[in-house]
């Protein structure tokens, strides 16, 4: 054999080996624990957790299929994650919405005193309707018959009175839920508004 040929062999040989090393191998283990590989993923791992296997090492692990039961649990698992997320963004534009709507916790007060204010006004307007109501309910009263059937004019006028009372009543009772709504709400919006506002005070050494 030519010298030449003679040193060019080794060389092909070195090439060559390489590339029977990077043969990729399929393992997993079976349920007695016994590990069953190939060059291509045996049956018997469809349906486990496998790995594969690069010149030795360990290049990738592949977890097992999840069972229905499994898969629901990751869901809910995954629908609770992404609501958290979505609160959590909820909060954030809420605080930003703060911090933009107000300049000082000065602000915020005042805005607090304005609207429970103008709510305040309806209230004492439909008192005095209320009032109203009840006085043109004893001034009825008083025409009734002492004897006898009352009027159908005057029966329909007590009831439309008495209609109108319950209803303007009703406003009053509503009204008054929504300033302790809004108390309640500003109460929570000024406390956040301090928390992202105030300076940390830093002790001295």
């Amino acid at each position: 054999m030519p010298v030449r040929a003679l040193l060019v062999l080794p060389l092909l040989l070195m090439l060559a080996a390489p590339a029977q090393a990077q043969t990729r191998t399929y393992c997993c283990n079976d349920s007695s624990g016994r590990r069953n590989c190939g060059d291509s993923l045996p049956q018997i791992c469809y349906d486990r957790a496998y790995y594969e296997i690069l010149g030795g090492r360990v290049i990738r692990e592949v977890e097992a299929p999840l069972t229905p039961e499994q898969k629901a649990r990751r869901e809910v698992e995954l629908r609770a994650q992404r609501a958290k997320v979505a609160k959590e963004a909820e909060a954030r534009r809420r605080d930003q919405v703060l911090l933009d709507s107000y300049a000082t916790v000065g602000e915020l007060d005042r805005r607090r005193d304005r609207d429970i204010g103008n709510i305040e006004g309806e209230i004492r307007a439909a008192r005095a309707r209320e009032a109203d109501l009840v006085a043109q309910n004893a001034q009825l009263e008083k025409q009734k018959p002492a004897k006898g059937a009352i009027p159908r004019t005057l029966s329909e006028n007590i009831a439309v009175n008495a209609s109108e009372l319950e209803g303007i009543r009703q406003v009053i009772a509503s009204k008054l839920r929504e300033i302790e709504q809004l108390r309640t709400s500003f109460d929570a919006d000024r406390k956040r508004y301090v928390e992202l506002t105030e300076t940390p005070v830093v002790p001295h050494r």
